[in-house]
């Protein structure tokens, strides 16, 4: 019983590693990034400093 337990705990844990290791390379894949998209920003002056928003909200 202890070893069906023990061999459990040891394919979850390859398996969650495998997905993190898969995780990374997809964030690091350069075909995975999105272009960047131009955001204009409305300026109103706060009490103490100016605060930016995006157009439009």
């Amino acid at each position: 019983m202890r070893n069906m337990m023990a061999l459990g705990l040891v394919l979850l844990s390859g398996m969650l590693l495998f997905s993190s290791v898969l995780q990374i390379y997809r964030c690091f894949n350069p075909q995975t990034i999105n272009d960047p998209v131009s955001v204009r920003l409305v300026r109103i002056e706060g009490r103490n400093c100016p605060l930016y928003y995006p157009e439009g909200q």
